[in-house]
């Protein structure tokens, strides 16, 4: 249940940072009010994802895998770019989190 919670929170947590940037500096109202509730949902979310798992755990995986998605998305939607290095050091987060998630279970 944690983690089912834990990926409602990234999921959250990422949308609410595309509609920021979608917001224009809030220029745009329905994209930062999406945004702010995007916020208070990550946030309900994370707290229920920390009733079930640690919360170290539950803070590097958020952390990191909502850097990776947002990164991702932001290439998509925006048509921004990365550099090798950045993908590289993606990559390194992704590693970091399956070695999170895997050293638990050892």
């Amino acid at each position: 249940m944690g983690y089912l919670f834990l990926l409602l929170t990234i999921i959250a947590e990422s949308v609410a940072v595309i509609f920021m940037k979608l917001s224009n500096g809030f220029q745009y109202k329905v994209q930062a009010a999406i945004a702010v509730v995007s916020y208070i949902l990550s946030f309900i979310f994370l707290t229920y994802a920390l009733k079930h798992m640690p919360v170290g755990l539950a803070n590097a995986v958020w952390a990191g895998a909502s850097t990776v998605l947002v990164a991702v998305l932001g290439v998509f939607i925006f048509k921004e770019q990365l550099s090798i290095t950045q993908v590289i050091f993606l990559s390194l987060i992704v590693i970091g989190l399956a070695g999170l998630n895997f050293s638990k279970s050892i």
